[in-house]
């Protein structure tokens, strides 16, 4: 047997044990002998890199650090679930779907409840339960896992495929799949593994984490793929995305044809009609849920036949055929210490309680959300109160109420402030909220740039809140267009700021001109104005010029703007210094033009990945830069594996050698000028 052969063979088996151990339940190899093909395996590996597969079963251990996560779009989509508490939203939920679709009778055949429940219902509606993990979309084209995107923005991921090919439980090579199958997951840590990882951090003298779903989402940030190897994550499917031949005409058909490929789904799972029986198995789910061994945290709800949910269609944020039912959250009683008053990014002053800490659902908690001043005086909480806490959808903490017979006459009234704590300006109240009005306060100030420079605006990473605070401390970052104003050297004079960390910041700094209008609207603050409204906007204007043109009466024409929401969006543009904004961002480079724009440009680079590095001879680099852009290249600060030129100049230094071992095409600036003189047709 020739070496290719006996590569595929050992990999054939590893696969079939790995299935048999992780899909079965049913070992087929005892460890030792594992150990030996897997041995084996590596071995060869390393002798032959000629035969290397990136789906090859010895990734499972993980393998070299990346220079950072590459970004991509989803080719559908990626929304997250409406949410309910309530019993009547919940029923509400069933009228609307039946309202929207009549009484057309489903041809799926008759229900089957893990828990013995059997009807049959006009319109089946499919239980899960919710896993509380990290979202993310997988796809395999020809059977093999070529791609691994969390979910981002919806629209946006971060690609994660190394990390990912480290869970074991899941397939990376799939037989009589579909050509293209993306499925759509959760990533998750059991309590086992959870529990195992923290003991190990505790021992090593590390901080632990506080949930399970932090451990994964921190796991899976990590460049290091041998961080996911050793952490042993765990994945389940629970919905498709883009599939080249269809599973089945519902969810229920899709997941059995899925447990046939290998890939674990989500479950145990059951099929109900109406409001009534649903309600029943939520509670039987919500029973269910302690003893599966892995973090839960509702039972999510969906019309299992795929023609009724393309009737029902989606809004811009969630499918209107599915709901998820969170369980009620978990109350502890603790004693309020202090309250401390936050300064927001739009000025509005935040009450947090300061209290002694308490462990509630799988995490310690010491502060928690205090609402408003109207919220603190029509519940009489005070300082020194025994309050009861819970988590709100078992992630924010928040007071409900103070325990009236444990007073003892010492507990003192909050007081609310009269001058701002950060600027010591007068505060202004107007019903419930309190502000800061000083728009050169240096806490909205701060707010405002960390918010800027978050995953779902500008995307600037190693700008976190700490040095965000630095920056302002020190008088370096007023405004958002000073962030491209700063430089290497004025970054290392901060405080534990490194030559390397202050480069990085740097690369991404600029990397961030790119981002285009969507991104910027979003990130600016502006009121009412989300990421929805954001991309709305860029959808209808090319730029911002086409933006300032426009009358409150235009934005309120566009779909989902409301009088109130256009009326603020022109005022914060011409009354409120936002054409300034706007202006002096424009004037340092930051791209503030519609993707709509972009692709109606003739882009000859639109499928490259482009690194610049040296001098040039004409062309300063964030011209460079500008000018590959606008040809539709992607502009990253780093060579890695998905880079396809490098744009070098003299003096090219690092990147110049890392690009010619990864076999990157270098090219020089008569290249770029050849593309800026001939676009593609």
């Amino acid at each position: 047997m020739d070496v290719e052969a006996k590569i595929s063979e050992l990999r054939s088996k590893i696969r079939e044990a790995d299935h048999a151990y992780y899909v079965d339940a049913n070992p087929v190899l005892g460890d030792a002998a594992y150990d030996r093909l897997l041995s084996e395996l590596v071995d060869l590996e390393r002798q032959y890199p000629e035969f290397f597969d990136p789906n090859s079963p010895t990734v499972r251990v993980g393998g070299a650090p990346l220079d950072a996560f590459a970004s991509q779009a989803h080719e559908r989509p990626m929304l997250s679930l409406d949410n309910t508490y309530d019993h009547d939203d919940l029923q509400e939920w069933f009228d609307r779907v039946a309202r929207s679709i009549g009484s057309e009778p489903s041809v799926h055949p008759e229900p089957h409840s893990l828990f013995g429940d059997q009807a049959v219902p006009d319109v089946l509606v499919a239980l899960e339960p919710k896993v509380d993990g990290v979202a993310v979309s997988l796809r395999w084209e020809r059977g093999k896992l070529v791609l691994a995107l969390t979910r981002g923005d919806g629209v946006r991921g971060d690609d994660i495929v190394q990390q990912v090919r480290t869970i074991r439980n899941l397939p990376l090579v799939l037989s009589s799949a579909p050509e293209v199958l993306e499925v759509r997951g959760e990533i998750f840590m059991d309590d086992a593994s959870f529990a195992h990882l923290n003991a190990t951090r505790e021992s090593a003298g590390l901080p632990l984490f506080a949930n399970a779903r932090n451990a994964t989402a921190g796991t899976l940030k990590s460049l290091d793929p041998s961080v996911a190897a050793e952490r042993q994550l765990r994945f389940v499917a629970h919905g498709l995305g883009v599939v080249s031949t269809e599973l089945g005409s519902s969810w229920s058909d899709s997941r059995c044809r899925l447990e046939a490929f290998g890939i674990p789904v989500n479950g145990p799972s059951v099929l109900v009609r109406g409001a009534s029986e649903a309600v029943s198995e939520i509670g039987r789910f919500d029973q269910l849920r302690h003893t599966l061994g892995y973090p839960t945290d509702g039972v999510v709800l969906r019309i299992d036949d795929f023609a009724l949910q393309d009737q029902l269609g989606l809004t811009s944020r969630a499918p209107r055929w599915a709901i998820a039912w969170k369980f009620a959250a978990e109350q502890a009683p603790t004693r309020l210490l202090d309250v401390e008053w936050q300064v927001g990014k739009g000025g509005t002053l935040t009450p947090r309680a300061t209290m002694a800490p308490v462990f509630l659902a799988g995490t310690t908690v010491q502060h928690a959300s205090l609402h408003n001043i109207e919220e603190i005086e029509r519940k009489d909480i005070r300082i020194g109160d025994t309050v009861l806490v819970e988590k709100a959808g078992e992630i924010i903490p928040q007071v409900v109420q103070p325990i009236l017979a444990e007073r003892t006459g010492l507990e003192r009234p909050i007081v609310a402030p009269e001058v701002c704590p950060s600027c010591g300006q007068p505060l202004v109240r107007v019903g419930p909220k309190i502000y800061c009005i000083n728009p050169s306060c240096p806490a909205q100030i701060r707010e405002k740039l960390a918010w800027f420079a978050g995953r779902d605006q500008m995307d600037i990473s190693g700008l976190g809140d700490k040095l965000v605070a630095q920056l302002v401390d020190a008088g370096l970052v007023n405004t958002f267009a000073d962030l491209w104003r700063l430089d290497v050297q004025s970054l290392m004079g901060l405080e534990k700021v490194a030559e390397k960390s202050a480069t990085s910041l740097i690369e991404a700094i600029d990397q961030a001109r790119g981002q285009g209008l969507a991104r910027v609207l979003s990130g600016l603050g502006i009121p009412q104005v989300g990421v929805v409204a954001a991309r709305t906007l860029a959808e209808h204007f090319d730029d911002h010029h086409q933006l300032l043109a426009a009358s409150a009466v235009d934005f309120e024409a566009l779909p989902d703007f409301g009088e109130i929401t256009a009326q603020l969006l022109w005022r914060w543009l011409h009354k409120q210094g936002g054409e300034t904004v706007l202006s002096d961002l424009a004037e340092m480079g930051v791209d503030l033009r519609s993707v709509r724009a972009e692709s109606s440009q003739l882009q000859s680079l639109a499928d490259c990945v482009v690194v610049v590095t040296g001098t040039l001879p004409t062309l300063g680099r964030k011209d460079a830069e500008a000018r590959l852009r606008e040809l539709g290249a992607t502009v990253t600060g780093s060579v890695s594996a998905k880079t396809t030129h490098l744009l070098a100049g003299e003096k090219a230094g690092s990147k110049l050698t890392k690009a010619q071992s990864l076999g990157v095409q270098v090219v020089n600036e008569a290249w770029l000028l050849a593309h800026l003189d001939t676009p593609s047709e």
